[in-house]
């Protein structure tokens, strides 16, 4: 849970700093946030039929991923053929190769 403070509260904290009242603990150790697994993401709106929407969330299921993770992955694989070129992370790659293997089709 996140620790709210007043206008008040944060005020006073601010004059205390600028005042030089504020010390720190050099020797207690701190948690630092996580760092990010990812960079941060653009929606992308894209209409397609209902029955194609079906069909990519069922596919989405059966690989066990969020729907909007598998669209990406199939974006990155076409564009990466498009461009002939052949750097894809391995995890799309295995994807595409369990995609494949599981309905017979190429990705």
């Amino acid at each position: 849970m996140t620790q709210r403070y007043s206008d008040e509260q944060l005020g006073a904290a601010a004059a205390a700093f600028a005042a030089g009242q504020v010390t720190y603990d050099e020797s207690r150790s701190v948690a630092l946030p996580p760092v990010p697994e990812t960079e941060p993401m653009v929606p992308l709106g894209v209409r397609v039929p209902p029955a194609l929407a079906q069909r990519v969330r069922a596919a989405a299921d059966q690989a066990g991923v969020p729907y909007s993770q598998l669209v990406r992955e199939w974006i990155e694989l076409g564009l990466t053929d498009m461009a002939g070129d052949l750097t894809v992370s391995v995890a799309v790659l295995r994807r595409a190769i369990a995609h494949a293997a599981q309905t017979g089709h190429a990705a």
